[in-house]
C-alpha cells in the first residue's frame, strides 16, 4: 500500500454550511471511490497552521490542496512549502497539486503565477487535452472539471509538459517526468459545495459570470475520472 500525505493549505470559508467536509476529507472521498481495493493510505498535515511537514522519506507521495490564499503572498508557511516542493522534486517523489497546489508547484519550480486580469474562472469548464500520460486512464479527449480560481499559472517550469488548457486558462494542467501531476481544477469538489461557494463570492466574481457558473453546474464533469488518474499516478512505478 502506498502512503500519501495530504498537505492541507486551506480551510473552508467560515460562511459555508458546517456540514461540508474539509479539503483532506474531500480527497479521501474522491480517492476512496476510485479504488476497488485499498491501495493508498492518506494522512493529512495542516501545513498552513504551523511548521509541521511530513518526513519525505516516510511517504511515497504527496498531495497539495486548494486554498483561498495566493502563492504570491509571501507567508512563512508558503516559503516552507516551496522548499518542501523543491526537495520532493529533487528526490523524484510523487507529487500532485490542485488549484493552489498546482500554482505552488509551478512557482516553486521556476514558473510564474499571477492574479489574472481575466477575472474568475468558476463552474464546470471543458479544457482540451494536449498530451497524455500512462496514468491518465481511462483516456479522455477533453477534460471537464469544476474550477474556482482567480490566480493562474502564466509560465510553466522549464521541465514541465503541458497536459491541458483553454483560452481562458492556457496552463490548466501539467506534468514533470513521471513524478509530478498538477491541475488547476477541483476533481474533489461536489456540485453543492462549489454552488454555495460561488454564491458567497458572487460580488467579487461578477453577477453575469456568477450566473453562467451556476448554470454550468448542470453538466457532467470528470472529477471521478481524475480520481482514478490520481490512484494510477501514485501506484505507478
Amino acid at each position: 500500500m502506498k502512503r500519501v500525505a495530504i498537505l492541507q493549505t486551506g480551510v473552508n470559508n467560515s460562511e459555508l454550511p458546517a456540514h461540508y467536509p474539509d479539503y483532506p476529507s474531500m480527497f479521501r472521498s474522491l480517492i476512496g471511490k476510485a479504488q476497488s481495493n485499498p491501495l493508498i493510505e492518506l494522512i493529512s498535515f495542516p501545513v498552513l497552521e504551523g511548521p509541521f511537514f511530513p518526513n519525505i522519506k516516510r511517504f511515497d507521495g504527496f498531495i497539495i490542496t486548494g486554498s483561498a490564499s495566493g502563492v504570491y503572498e509571501n507567508k512563512q508557511w508558503m516559503k516552507k512549502l516551496f522548499s518542501f516542493i523543491r526537495v520532493v522534486h529533487s528526490e523524484r517523489k510523487k507529487l500532485a497539486g490542485f488549484c493552489f497546489g498546482h500554482q505552488a508547484i509551478a512557482l516553486a519550480l521556476g514558473g510564474e503565477v499571477v492574479k489574472s486580469k481575466k477575472g474568475w474562472g468558476a463552474g464546470i469548464k471543458k479544457h482540451s487535452i494536449y498530451n497524455s500520460k500512462e496514468w491518465m486512464r481511462p483516456q479522455l479527449d477533453k477534460l471537464q472539471l469544476i474550477y474556482m480560481h482567480q490566480d493562474q499559472v502564466v509560465k510553466l517550469p522549464s521541465s514541465a509538459v503541458l497536459l491541458s488548457g483553454d483560452d481562458f486558462c492556457p496552463f490548466s494542467a501539467f506534468t514533470i517526468d513521471d513524478h509530478i501531476m498538477s491541475m488547476q481544477g477541483h476533481p474533489e469538489f461536489s456540485r453543492s459545495f462549489v454552488k454555495d461557494l460561488i454564491k458567497l463570492r458572487a460580488e467579487n466574481i461578477g453577477y453575469e459570470r456568477t450566473n453562467a457558473a451556476l448554470d454550468s453546474l448542470s453538466v457532467p464533469h470528470d472529477g471521478a475520472v481524475v480520481g482514478e488518474w490520481i490512484v494510477n499516478f501514485f501506484c505507478s512505478t
